[in-house]
């Protein structure tokens, strides 16, 4: 996992898999993002090159957007693939991340 800024706050860029052994390293990264004072009005989750998320790393998306309401910023997700949608979907939370219209970026090699 990479980290970096756009306009309206901080950015993380994932890779691989989030599932129960690497959900506690995005659950660190998200909670440094959220913690940021001034409250940033958006984190970004660019999820381009996740190509597998299972119910742990669902929870700990939901556990971070509970998070970012309550001081008032907004978890935006970019670039949810295939299966990351699904999950979403399935489990009645896609309508609860609001998708980024970022461009896609080139995708980092495997």
């Amino acid at each position: 996992m990479t980290t970096g800024e756009n306009w309206a706050g901080p950015v993380l860029l994932c890779t691989g898999e989030i599932d129960i052994h690497t959900a506690p390293r995005l659950d660190r990264h998200l909670r440094r993002a959220l913690a940021i004072r001034p409250a940033p009005a958006v984190v970004l989750l660019d999820l381009q090159d996740v190509f597998f998320m299972d119910s742990t790393g669902l929870n700990s998306l939901l556990t971070a957007r509970l998070e970012a309401d309550r001081h008032g910023i907004l978890l935006a997700l970019a670039h949810p693939g295939s299966q990351v949608t699904r999950l979403l979907e399935i489990t009645g939370t896609a309508a609860l991340f609001p998708l980024s219209p970022l461009p896609p970026r080139p995708p980092v090699p495997r």
